[in-house]
């Protein structure tokens, strides 16, 4: 079966920083550094960028069953597999602070400082997906749409703050017809 290749073009990236001092943070994207030999690979986890097309399934009003359950509810194994974003090229990272606030108070929190890196630029994320069992014309028709819908949309989890947009969708040729 065939892989499709995709790609997001992404402006003002967010992800975590390790930061000894701040023992509480709150980021919008797991973006890990692995270490090569090279140098450092950025990537963000497949499971963030699953998680923003199962929400532009159901907004659609798609059947998400093809990604598999959602997270800890029994069902269906996935009938694909959402590979990890690797972040092209190299890239000049800032470390920024921000306060977390009690929203139904409107208070700075105890232990409220966090902090992430951002890289304040345009990069491409490259991903691929894996079908595992060929997908109906229905489901691939559905995932396309889904991945179309990430454009104007933050990367993240546990609600956005509106870093991370995805200004472009590029994908697979395969997924286009």
């Amino acid at each position: 079966m065939r892989v499709y290749k995709n790609v997001l073009v992404v402006n003002n990236l967010r992800g975590h920083t390790n930061d000894e001092h701040v023992e509480n943070f709150d980021v919008d994207l797991r973006a890990i550094a692995l270490e090569k030999d090279k140098g450092e690979t950025l990537v963000i986890p497949g499971s963030s960028i699953r998680g923003i097309i199962r929400r532009n399934m159901k907004i659609l009003g798609c059947d998400t069953s093809i990604l598999g359950p959602d997270f800890g509810k029994p069902g269906n194994p996935s009938k694909v597999i959402v590979g990890w974003g690797y972040v092209e090229g190299s890239v000049s990272k800032q470390v920024r602070f921000g306060i977390k606030i009690n929203r139904e108070l409107g208070t700075v929190e105890k232990g409220a400082l966090y902090s992430y890196e951002i890289i304040p630029s345009r990069v491409y994320v490259t991903f691929d997906i894996y079908p595992i069992v060929e997908l109906t014309k229905g489901e691939k028709e559905c995932l396309r749409n889904a991945l179309l819908l990430m454009k104007y949309s933050t990367i993240g989890w546990g609600g956005s703050k509106g870093i991370g947009i995805i200004e472009e969708v590029k994908l697979d040729d395969a997924l286009l017809h």
